[in-house]
């Protein structure tokens, strides 16, 4: 396997897991991460999907041990410091890989995760213009969401909201046994979040590389060749987004109460 050859590699340890629930400014906070030439940036790593998701797509040949194994023995080959400035690993998971949360803070009880989310009527409208994974049913094996067959419709709106009440629910759920995250809504602007993500990270965003971050806000995050434009709030979300709204709204409860504290992490 892996480990007998990662475990000579001189790799960096992740400083943070980036979790999301998709199109909400995850792939631009990594872009402007991977700005500062101290930080190894994985984003999206098919590779570390492929380990994650070894039980389930092969049900009785891989055990979650095993897979766990293969995901760490892997991130340790893709953090290996290329020169001696890198000091920083930050790993963006997919989307579904906030439903691997105990599996992942079994592996790094001590890492950072930063979360973030957005108004789900949202989400839904971004994945209707350019649809994700796991916003087509079948792509993503249904038992990783917790569904059953009762869950899949040809309607990818209705799907996609299923999809987002897992990951509001998961959210939540990681609020309560955790306490090493931070959370950052989409919809404060991403200067905004970029800013409390480095405030969480202990990085300081000097004068000129805020020049360049606000550079780089003038693009879009997955089309780097487009302007960003902002797009108008979804007033009147469809009747099935409900629930999901309901999640959403109470998360940011919990995100903008008073009491709320993250701690920030040691350099």
């Amino acid at each position: 396997m892996l480990r007998p050859y990662s475990s000579d590699v001189e790799a960096i340890a992740p400083t943070a897991f980036i979790f999301h629930v998709s199109r909400c400014g995850s792939t631009l906070l990594s872009q402007v991460l991977a700005m500062d030439e101290t930080n190894i940036v994985l984003s999206e790593v098919p590779f570390f999907d492929e380990m994650l998701r070894l039980p389930y797509k092969y049900p009785g040949e891989f055990t979650f041990e095993e897979s766990n194994d293969l995901f760490k023995s892997s991130l340790q080959f893709y953090a290996q410091k290329k020169n001696a400035q890198e000091s920083a690993l930050f790993v963006k998971a997919d989307s579904w890989h906030l439903l691997f949360y105990d599996r992942l803070r079994e592996m790094y009880p001590d890492t950072p995760l930063i979360i973030l989310y957005r108004s789900p009527a949202e989400v839904i409208r971004s994945h209707n213009m350019s649809r994700g994974m796991q916003s087509v049913p079948g792509l993503i094996e249904y038992p990783i969401f917790g569904f059953t067959e009762a869950a899949f419709t040809p309607d990818l709106d209705l799907y996609m909201s299923r999809v987002l009440e897992k990951y509001f629910l998961e959210i939540h759920r990681i609020t309560k046994t955790d306490s090493n995250y931070l959370l950052l809504n989409y919809n404060d602007g991403m200067l905004k979040v970029i800013k409390e993500a480095f405030s969480f990270l202990g990085k300081r965003i000097t004068p000129d590389f805020e020049e360049r971050i606000n550079e780089r806000l003038r693009y879009h995050g997955k089309q780097r060749g487009f302007f960003f434009t902002e797009e108008e709030p979804i007033r009147n979300a469809a009747p099935y987004l409900k629930e999901c709204i309901s999640l959403y709204q109470q998360l940011e409860e919990k995100r903008l109460s008073p009491g709320t504290v993250f701690n920030k992490v040691e350099q």
